[in-house]
């Protein structure tokens, strides 16, 4: 045990600059025991520390919060490393905690500004898609200023480096970097905001997020959709929340033989006794062509924005509504039919019945 607290005593002096040179491999196992000791009161410290700074900021905003409690797992998990280094002799000490202060410091300043932009820019009514793409310009420019606060003058040999991997990854990565771009794209061009209701291709939901690969959505179904960026902006996208009401269109064939204004009158009691329709912009009954089995009607009404979500179900109860309305009015919904005409009269030609 004094061996433990022996090693534990010239772990912290050499971080604080002062104590031997780094010892030896040969008494690894009181070395470990050390590590582990100091380890436990870096915990200590960082719970407490913790608990104390999620008390007094309450008032805060839940993801500020979060940051804040990470950055008490930074410190943690950064004096394990610091004392790593004291203990098994891996490096200078004090270099490896001015690195953490500085990663510390930097994490601090993202803490900040993140609270800035949720506290002022979101507050005051910014665009949602702005203040993502303020966030990760934000929080790229920090990552650069800590590799350069840590590496200092060392990061252009680094970064050159990394440019030669970066061209091999980037060939066997083309869809992840198109994404990106096309995230990049999507933020600037603001087809849609966070909580628009949308279709793209085939999905329809509500935008949940969108980061720099994927457009998320959240369908009515409660389903989460990821869409590859370079999907969304190379394709259709329809907003239909941008516009406020929503106007849908509901088509209805009925037979020739029957009045068409009496089909109207009948249609129209049907779109007047649905609730969640607006009345002003007014309903309408309208005959949109002549097919060719059935005079073909279309209701025109208008739901309102909180409606939207709800937008599939509303023209199904319309299209229900109309089929018993015109069921018991006697209204025929004709079959797909067709008339053949020949040439000459047909002739019927009976066959006597073979004796064999």
């Amino acid at each position: 045990m004094n061996k433990i607290w022996s090693h534990m005593r010239d772990a912290l002096e050499r971080v604080s600059g002062a104590g031997p040179e780094t010892a030896g491999w040969g008494e690894r196992g009181y070395q470990a025991a050390a590590w582990v000791g100091l380890v436990v009161l870096a915990w200590a410290f960082a719970w407490l520390g913790k608990a104390f700074t999620l008390r007094a900021a309450r008032r805060l905003a839940p993801r500020v919060r979060r940051r804040l409690a990470g950055g008490w797992d930074l410190v943690f998990w950064g004096a394990a490393l610091v004392f790593a280094v004291a203990v098994f002799g891996l490096g200078d000490p004090q270099q490896a905690a001015r690195a953490v202060a500085k990663l510390l410091f930097v994490y601090l300043v993202w803490v900040g500004l993140e609270a800035l932009i949720e506290g002022r820019l979101v507050r005051r009514g910014f665009d949602p898609n702005l203040v993502l793409l303020l966030r990760y310009v934000t929080l790229t420019l920090l990552v650069i200023w800590a590799a350069y606060m840590v590496a200092g003058a060392q990061i252009a040999p680094v970064i050159g480096a990394l440019g030669v991997l970066g061209l091999a990854v980037g060939l066997a990565a083309q869809d992840t970097f198109s994404n990106f771009i096309a995230g990049i794209i999507l933020l600037m061009d603001r087809p849609f905001k966070i909580g628009d209701w949308v279709q793209i291709g085939g999905e329809y939901g509500q935008v949940e997020g969108l980061t720099l690969r994927t457009t998320r959505l959240r369908t009515p179904d409660n389903e989460s959709v990821a869409i590859p960026n370079a999907v969304v902006a190379g394709g259709e996208i329809k907003n239909l929340s941008a516009g406020g009401p929503l106007r849908l269109r509901i088509p209805v064939g009925v037979a020739y033989r029957h009045d068409t204004r009496e089909v109207r009158q009948a249609l129209e009691a049907v779109v007047a006794a649905h609730p969640k329709l607006l009345k002003d912009p007014a309903p309408a009954v309208l005959v949109a062509g002549l097919g060719d089995n059935s005079v073909d009607f279309t209701l025109v009404v208008w739901i309102p924005e909180r409606e939207i979500p709800n937008y599939p179900v509303v023209a199904a109860e319309l299209t229900e509504a109309a089929k018993i309305a015109l069921d018991e009015a006697g209204f025929e919904i004709p079959f797909p039919q067709r008339t053949v005409w020949f040439p000459e009269p047909l002739r019927v030609v009976q066959e006597a019945p073979s004796d064999g």
